[in-house]
This record gives C-alpha cells, sequence and structure tokens, in this order.
C-alpha cells in the first residue's frame, strides 16, 4: 500500500509544477484577447476573467508552495525518527 501512495506521489508531482503556468498562461491569454477584442462587452469580459486568473494564480502557487513545504517536512520527521531508532 505504501508502494501505491509513492507512486502516485511521483506521478501528481510534475502535473502540480505546470498547474500554475497553465493558469497564468490562460490569463494573459484572456488579457490579450481582451484587449484586441473589438466588442467592449467582450473586453470587459475578457479582461477581467484574465485579471483573476492571474491573481488566482498566485493562490495555486502559494498553496502549492505549501504542500511541498509541508511533504518536505513530513519527511524529514520521518528520516529524523529512524535516525533516532537507529542510534538507540
Amino acid at each position: 500500500m505504501t508502494q501505491d501512495r509513492e507512486q502516485n506521489r511521483r506521478g501528481i508531482a510534475p502535473v502540480l509544477i505546470v498547474v500554475p503556468s497553465l493558469v497564468s498562461g490562460a490569463g494573459v491569454a484572456f488579457v490579450l484577447v481582451g484587449i484586441l477584442a473589438n466588442n467592449q462587452i467582450l473586453q470587459d469580459t475578457f479582461v477581467v476573467m484574465g485579471i483573476l486568473l492571474l491573481w488566482a494564480d498566485f493562490f495555486v502557487t502559494m498553496a502549492l508552495f505549501r504542500y511541498t513545504v509541508r511533504n518536505i517536512d513530513r519527511r524529514l520527521g520521518h528520516i529524523e525518527t529512524q535516525s533516532q531508532r537507529d542510534r538507540s
């Protein structure tokens, strides 16, 4: 069961790195479409959606950073407990 969790975790990690780039890329694309659109409703809609996506990018990045730091902290905790057991 532990091997399954480890393999699943390794499969998710590369995807998590790409998510903020996708969100920010979509945000920039929406802003550009909003600037280049010829219709006022489309301009307003796409610019607002693009800005919201760029704003959300920050929170997605921080959430992933928090997840990564907690994961590292958990691993270090396991390593420390194992090294203490080995010394005893």
